[in-house]
């Protein structure tokens, strides 16, 4: 094998891993971003941050918008993982304008910014202490198509030992559907670290 296959070969296997996630919060491979368990638990409150989830409240201010976003862990590709289970919500913001009609509740988002002070508010009457990323860029994602296989029985010409005939016979088809991430009721499990002391 040649040393020239060899480095062709690992300059598209980095080209492959810088582009797991969307252009718009790909970093490069020396950043070191902050997880949101360590920013949580820990209190972090700098560096650089990549968060995925599902947008609980948006609410457009003068200049920026502020988006809380249920967390859920991502995927390879950034997408978040959902599911009725996360470890709790944290807020960004975004510079300009942001359409509610567009950044709808329930829609899935990765958000790439600096980490700053952590913010208080309520989610219904528990007081809770958010995360914040600030001056952050933001990728919204599509809707997923969910495809479905669905075997069933159809009739059939199939051959007999004597004679031509029809019996019945199984098919696959495939069934594709919309699959929306509007989300119901999400249990918020993050030993209440989050939860504003008195």
């Amino acid at each position: 094998m040649s040393k020239k296959f060899v480095v062709v070969a690992l300059s598209l296997m980095a080209l492959a891993g810088c582009a797991s996630y969307p252009e718009p919060v790909r970093i490069a491979d020396n950043v070191a971003l902050t997880s949101y368990e360590n920013a949580t638990q820990q209190n972090i409150d700098f560096g650089t941050a990549r968060w995925s989830g599902v947008i609980a409240e948006i609410s457009n201010q003068a200049n920026q918008t502020r988006l809380e976003v249920v967390y859920f862990p991502s995927g390879s590709n950034g997408r978040p993982s959902v599911s009725d289970q996360t470890q709790g919500r944290f807020v960004t913001y975004i510079k300009g304008f942001l359409d509610p009609m567009v950044y709808q509740r329930g829609k899935s988002v990765t958000v790439l910014g600096e980490l700053t002070r952590a913010e208080v508010g309520k989610v219904d009457e528990y007081e809770y202490r958010y995360p914040v990323i600030k001056d952050a860029r933001v990728y919204l994602w599509p809707k997923q198509e969910e495809r479905i296989e669905v075997i069933d029985t159809w009739p059939m010409m199939r051959p007999y030992p004597y004679y031509w005939g029809y019996s019945p016979g199984i098919r696959v088809r495939t069934i594709t559907k919309q699959h929306s991430t509007i989300q119901g009721p999400v249990h918020v499990d993050n030993n209440k670290q989050n939860k504003v002391q008195p």
